[in-house]
C-alpha cells in the first residue's frame, strides 16, 4: 500500500464524517424551521431567532457540502471535453494544472477567510447573540479541507498510470 492509498483512506474517513456533520446540520435545519412554523402559525408566538439561526446553518451546509462534492469529484466540471478532445497525456497535463490551481485557490481563500473572522468575528450576531467567529469559521475550516482533497487531488492525477484513468 503506498502513501497515495494511505492517504485516499484517511481523506475517504474524513469525508465520511463531513457527510454525516452535513446530516446533523440538515436535521437541525429542518427542526428549527419546523418549531418555527408550529410556534409561528399555531400559537402566534414566533421566535426571533429561528430565522438567523437557519441562516447560519445554511452557510455551514454550503461550505460543507462544496467540501463534500470536491472530495467526490461531483462538482460541475468540463471532464467531459478533456476526454473527448485530447489525448491521455495533455489531459493528464490538465488535470494536474486544474487541480494545482484550485489547491492554490482553495489555500489563499482559506487564508484570508481565517484573518477576517480572527480579526471581525469578535461580533456579536444582533438576534442570537452567536459570535461570528462559529458562523464565519465555515470557511477557513472547509476550505482548509478543500485545500488538502485538491492536494491530494493534485497528487494522485502525477501518480496515476494510464490505466487508472476514469472517464
Amino acid at each position: 500500500m503506498n502513501i497515495v492509498q494511505v492517504s485516499d483512506k484517511i481523506l475517504d474517513v474524513i469525508n465520511a464524517f463531513m457527510e454525516y456533520f452535513m446530516g446533523i446540520l440538515f436535521l437541525t435545519l429542518v427542526a428549527i424551521t419546523f418549531q418555527e412554523v408550529l410556534r409561528r402559525y399555531l400559537f402566534n408566538d414566533p421566535t426571533h431567532w429561528a430565522s438567523e439561526a437557519c441562516r447560519f446553518l445554511l452557510i455551514w451546509m454550503t461550505f460543507t457540502g462544496a467540501c463534500i462534492v470536491t472530495r467526490l469529484v461531483t462538482h460541475l466540471t468540463m471532464g467531459f471535453t478533456i476526454h473527448r478532445f485530447v489525448n491521455h497525456s495533455t489531459s493528464k497535463v490538465i488535470k494536474i494544472f486544474i487541480s494545482a490551481t484550485a489547491a492554490v485557490a482553495m489555500i489563499i481563500l482559506t487564508y484570508f477567510s481565517g484573518k477576517v473572522t480572527l480579526l471581525a468575528g469578535y461580533r456579536p450576531a444582533p438576534m442570537t447573540g452567536i459570535q461570528m467567529y462559529w458562523v464565519w469559521s465555515a470557511l477557513p475550516i472547509n476550505g482548509a479541507i478543500m485545500s488538502i482533497y485538491m492536494i491530494a487531488a493534485t497528487v494522485k492525477h502525477i501518480f496515476k498510470k494510464k490505466e487508472e484513468v476514469t472517464p
